[in-house]
């Protein structure tokens, strides 16, 4: 039989590690020196391309979402993801949001739009799906 401390006493040191786990985690991010080189190379592309492709073919995404409950993840993304959301978006900067839409909001005002008809699937086809194309485009020209 293997020795294992209780539950109560896993969960109990579980919870106490939330108080010294984030300064640690802080420090090893600054001991980090060459995560992009790494993250960026032909031979970690290759596995994430091998581990992506396991994932897919054992539909792992599909059984795991099976296993949670429409008001599980309800109550969880309103309990954790309300209360961190405007914090990440405070924190990720005003300015870099900024900076990043320009480009799309720059093609956005230069498209010229035909004027609107009574007839609502020609003004899909011709003035909305416009709209979709340029920002497609757009995005497609800024990431290369």
């Amino acid at each position: 039989m293997v020795k294992i401390k209780p539950l109560d006493e896993i969960s109990k040191r579980y919870e106490e590690a939330a108080s010294f786990v984030p300064e640690r985690y802080k420090r090893g991010i600054q001991q980090v020196t060459d995560w992009k080189e790494k993250a960026t190379s032909d031979s970690a592309e290759a596995r994430f391309k091998a581990r992506m492709s396991e994932v897919l073919a054992a539909e792992r995404r599909k059984k795991a979402l099976e296993l949670v409950s429409e008001a599980d993840w309800k109550k969880r993304a309103v309990e954790v993801g309300a209360s961190r959301i405007g914090e990440g978006m405070r924190k990720k900067g005003v300015e870099k949001h900024k900076r990043n839409y320009a480009p799309y909001r720059e093609a956005l005002a230069a498209l010229e739009l035909p004027e609107k008809t009574t007839d609502p699937f020609a003004n899909i086809d011709n003035r909305l799906k416009a709209v979709v194309r340029t920002l497609i485009e757009k995005k497609k020209e800024l990431k290369g």
